[in-house]
């Protein structure tokens, strides 16, 4: 995977400050084209050299819009690994891969010199996903936009070294989220599970161990109860996350 031509150019950026990767407030995909087609953007780290003044050029942005986009980005400066590895878009890494890469290799450096046979040991990558890894950062275009974004100031905390005797509790435990959560946003709830271990899956089968349901869950709630699944609200999750 690469940032080419301007098609490329323009997925890969609304990719990248998608929700689940740098979530940048305001910036949403006709931002990105006009940012593109206009030639202020061409790589990541462009976004965050961008001023509001410049920013006031593109259409339906008063300077307050602007100003706001401006600030937005400042802000997403600040994230965690898990979801600067998910931003660049290698190809086949989804949101629970990169974090997956993230805990295993603990910094960016170790997953970037990682052999594919290292790769491999990760959960869920297996010799394909492992390829593309490892070509991504073998790529020179590829290592120049992470480069970059490092230099533009992108940085996150370092992940919490878990020591091997840590008991997690969610650990090889399968844990389903349905439904509207009150007080935790959905992937708060979600990093929260992958730090004690659970693996957070999309549906409800026999082997989930666990369904946390919100407000109007579904089907899923149903077939959890049909399973004789356990089920906990959003209160209960909270609890056990603060014991």
């Amino acid at each position: 995977g690469g940032l080419f031509c301007q098609a490329q150019r323009k997925e890969a950026l609304k990719h990248f400050v998608s929700r689940k990767a740098l979530d940048v407030d305001g910036c949403g995909e006709k931002v990105i084209e006009q940012l593109v087609d206009r030639e202020m953007v061409t790589t990541p780290a462009d976004l965050f050299r961008l001023s509001a003044g410049v920013v006031t050029a593109l259409d339906r942005m008063g300077p307050k819009s602007a100003q706001k986009l401006v600030d937005a980005l400042g802000n997403a400066k600040e994230t965690t690994l898990p979801r600067f590895i998910y931003s660049l878009g290698i190809r086949e890494v989804g949101e629970a891969t990169a974090a997956n890469l993230a805990h295993y290799f603990e910094t960016l450096e170790a997953l970037m010199t990682a052999s594919k046979e290292q790769l491999i040991e990760v959960p869920d990558v297996g010799e394909i996903v492992a390829a593309h890894i490892f070509n991504f950062f073998r790529e020179e275009h590829n290592l120049a936009v992470v480069n970059d974004l490092r230099d533009v100031g992108i940085h996150w905390p370092d992940i919490e070294k878990v020591a091997d005797d840590v008991e997690l509790p969610f650990e090889g435990k399968t844990v389903v989220l349905t439904g509207s959560l009150s007080q935790l946003s959905r992937t708060e709830a979600k990093e929260a599970l992958q730090k004690l271990g659970a693996k957070v899956t999309g549906s409800v089968s026999k082997k989930t161990d666990l369904v946390v349901a919100g407000e109007a869950a579904g089907s899923k709630l149903t077939k959890a109860q049909e399973l004789g699944i356990e089920v906990w609200d959003e209160q209960q999750l909270i609890d056990f996350m603060q014991r």
